[in-house]
Parts: C-alpha cells; sequence; structure tokens
C-alpha cells in the first residue's frame, strides 16, 4: 500500500479519533425529563469550554488509536491531543507513515496531522497534513447531547460509576448512530460512546471527559511545512 492510499483510508479511521458527530435536525416526541437532563448538561458543557480527554475508536479490525489531551471548543476550536496507534490490520503501516504516538492539533479552520520522514518523502517533504473541517462537524461535547437530544427515543438507562464519578447513563440512536451518554450530579458529561456501522467496518468511539476548563493550546504548523489533505489525495504517484 503505497502512501497515498494509506491516507485516503487512514485519515477516517486514525485522525479524528472519534470526536466527530455530524449535524442533526430536532425530533418532535421527547421524554421531558430526559430531555431536560440532557439540556441541563449540554448548557454547562457548552459555558465550560474546554476539558481534558481521553478518546479511544476502533474502526472494524483495520485501525484501532487512543488519544489524550485538551481541547477547548469556546470560541474557536483549539486544542492538541497526542494519538497512539493501539491495533489493527492498518497498524503498522500507520506507524510507519503517521508515527505513533503522532500529534494531531486543532485550530479554528483546520486540524493537522503530524505525519512521519517516511511520509514526508512522498509529500515534498512536508510533515503535517491539513484538514479543513466538515460543513457538518461538531468535535465539542455538546455534539453528542444535541444528536442524543435530536433521536426522539432517548432514555434514562440508571446511575453508574464512571471512573469513580457518580453519574446517569443516557441512551438513544439517531441517524445510524447509536449514542450513551454519562452525566454527572453536576450536569456535565463525563463519558461519551459511540456507534454506528461504516464502509470500513463497525466504528466505537469512546471519550472520557475530565477537568472541565482546562487550558487548551495549540501552534499552527509552518506553511512550508504543510500540505493540504485534498492534495494528497489528488497528486498521482509518481510513474
Amino acid at each position: 500500500m503505497n502512501g497515498r492510499t494509506w491516507v485516503r483510508h487512514a485519515t477516517v479511521c486514525l485522525t479524528m479519533a472519534g470526536l466527530v458527530s455530524c449535524g442533526t435536525h430536532e425530533a418532535p416526541e421527547r421524554d421531558e425529563s430526559v430531555t431536560g437532563a440532557i439540556e441541563a448538561a449540554r448548557s454547562e458543557v457548552a459555558a465550560a469550554g474546554s476539558a481534558r480527554i481521553e478518546a479511544t475508536s476502533s474502526t472494524g479490525t483495520s485501525l484501532s488509536s487512543r488519544s489524550v489531551g485538551v481541547l477547548r471548543w469556546s470560541g474557536g476550536l483549539r486544542g492538541t491531543l497526542r494519538v497512539t496507534t493501539t491495533g489493527g490490520s492498518m497498524a503498522s503501516t500507520t506507524r510507519l507513515m503517521g508515527g505513533s504516538p503522532s500529534q494531531s492539533r486543532f485550530l479554528p479552520d483546520a486540524y493537522y496531522t503530524r505525519m512521519t520522514d517516511k511520509f514526508a518523502a512522498l509529500s515534498d517533504g512536508k510533515h503535517w497534513i491539513r484538514y479543513p473541517y466538515d460543513s457538518g462537524a461538531d468535535l465539542s461535547p455538546t455534539a453528542s447531547l444535541k444528536l442524543l437530544l435530536s433521536s426522539g427515543n432517548a432514555r434514562e438507562v440508571g446511575p453508574e460509576t464512571v471512573r469513580g464519578v457518580h453519574a446517569t447513563h443516557y441512551t438513544g440512536s439517531a441517524h445510524g448512530q447509536r449514542v450513551d451518554v454519562w452525566i454527572d450530579r453536576g450536569d456535565r458529561l463525563v463519558k461519551r460512546v459511540q456507534r454506528a456501522d461504516t464502509a470500513s467496518g463497525a466504528f466505537c468511539g469512546t471519550v472520557h471527559y475530565a477537568d472541565y476548563g482546562a487550558r487548551a493550546s495549540a501552534e499552527r504548523p509552518p506553511s512550508r511545512d504543510t500540505v493540504d489533505f485534498k492534495d494528497v489525495v489528488d497528486r498521482k504517484p509518481a510513474a
């Protein structure tokens, strides 16, 4: 598998690390007590503005990863994540081309992923890939809460403990995704799991949230060392 073919396939599996949710539409029928709890969490999380995250994701048997760092969603997305490949049939190629651990930097207009020298040798010496955000993407924790609210079938599972924190578990399905969230007694999201079937296999993304209000930072990589994702995909392999 050459470098460009790998990028086309692996970007879906790895770079977003299970953080993205698609845009949603409101649903008319809801359990008002459940809706109230999720709406309260949505407001609280939006007001907090940032959090420390630990995310794991897997796509079929192709690739699994773990990401840790701090993200800010107030006033524009910003933050840095350390991404480690943990398994899958593409793990060896991913480590060779993308590194493990690698680094992803999130900025308001796009996110950037650091690649290896092996990749740079195929991309005019450039080490960073720039990925513009999809118009429907939302990386804030409120996205999962919005998706659950849109389902019209959200329900309370019951009280559970998440890493020592007392929380209430809610679940629902919308737009081909199953969404599970755990909300603590302070109306803050402490865990989210999303599952969906994709062309690459069953996807599962889990995110733990902690330390709300933590400081997030990310520097834009040098333009001379950056290539757009579209250019990587469109470029023809050397003869």
